[in-house]
């Protein structure tokens, strides 16, 4: 269960939920500790995680830039989805921001964002800026699925910001880009375990049917896997840091969203609808799920492998 009773429905509560996670762990910590700690999270609550995530990644972003981490919750708002994004420009000694950004995960809950934007030149740039000098449109999320990780557009109208974190190119150039994506997994693969968790629980109450225990067994065989594949992947590029890390890392990625696809499938077909219509906790978990690992695009990563498999390059895996 959460923390929280209250965590889904009051900013403040999850505000709270949020903190007191990212300060009970150190976040600049060998990968396979992180898979690990983000995986626990994403078990308890995949909104919760998924903004503990994001202050994960901008602590580990922060420090691959030899820059300080300043007080407060951070976030990464980076998405150019739908052709978005911010332009920057020179002001004087900074910078000014204009534009918009979707999917900007943690509003009214994140203190800072790194933010990514692009000059008129073609360069690629990230900044540290407080989140509230941003205009949220609260109105842009339409699904209660990972509606508590308040992921909305927000708008910049000429932002101040400082120097930019790192070199032009930075944020998609280093090592660290890949292994984040790890992280996401992690959380993903913990959402995948909270459902098995959870209907094993449901499924106690009852004499199940041998088809339901199947069913319950191929779920917890999918989980099993998840977690196991990135605790494989993790060692890994632990062990070697010369190691690239992209083809590895999306190889894991693509067989965590298989399993959670395959999870959130048969916790259905176990459950019923009696278990999707009166377990409220399971069916917000199933729909977060569902949703989430839709950040990763199986068929690009697939192609990928297959066309690397057809130049006679390594697949990665």
């Amino acid at each position: 269960m959460t923390d929280h009773p209250d965590l889904r429905t009051s900013v403040p509560a999850m505000r709270d939920a949020v903190a007191e996670t990212v300060l009970s762990h150190a976040w600049d910590v060998p990968l396979g500790r992180l898979v690990s700690q983000l995986f626990d999270v994403g078990a308890r609550d995949l909104t919760l995680a998924r903004l503990v995530e994001g202050h994960a990644d901008a602590v580990r972003i922060l420090g691959e830039a030899g820059c300080a981490v300043r007080p407060g919750l951070y976030g990464v708002w980076a998405s150019r989805s739908a052709g978005t994004g911010l332009e920057a420009t020179r002001a004087g000694d900074g910078w000014q921001l204009r534009g918009e950004l979707r999917f900007a995960s943690g509003v009214d809950v994140v203190d800072r964002a790194l933010v990514t934007a692009s000059t008129r030149d073609g360069e690629y740039l990230l900044f540290d800026v407080a989140a509230d000098l941003f205009r949220p449109d609260r109105s842009t999320w339409h699904t209660p699925a990972m509606d508590a990780s308040r992921s909305f557009t927000v708008h910049a109208e000429l932002v101040a910001a400082e120097a930019p974190v790192g070199f032009p190119g930075f944020y998609l150039g280093r090592r660290g880009f890949a292994l984040g994506g790890l992280g996401v997994a992690a959380v993903w693969a913990g959402g995948a375990r909270s459902v098995v968790d959870q209907v094993t629980t449901g499924l106690g109450r009852f004499s199940p049917t041998t088809h339901q225990l199947r069913r319950l067994g191929l779920m917890d065989q999918q989980a099993w896997q998840a977690r196991a594949v990135l605790d494989h992947v993790a060692a890994r590029l632990d062990g070697d840091p010369d190691l690239p890390a992209t083809a590895p890392v999306a190889a894991a990625r693509t067989t965590v969203v298989d399993a959670c696809e395959q999870v959130v499938a048969d916790a259905g077909r176990v459950v019923g609808p009696g278990g999707l219509s009166t377990d409220e906790r399971l069916a917000r978990t199933l729909a977060d799920l569902s949703i989430y690992v839709r950040q990763h695009h199986v068929d690009a990563a697939l192609e990928g492998r297959g066309r690397a498999l057809l130049e006679g390059r390594e697949s990665g895996a």
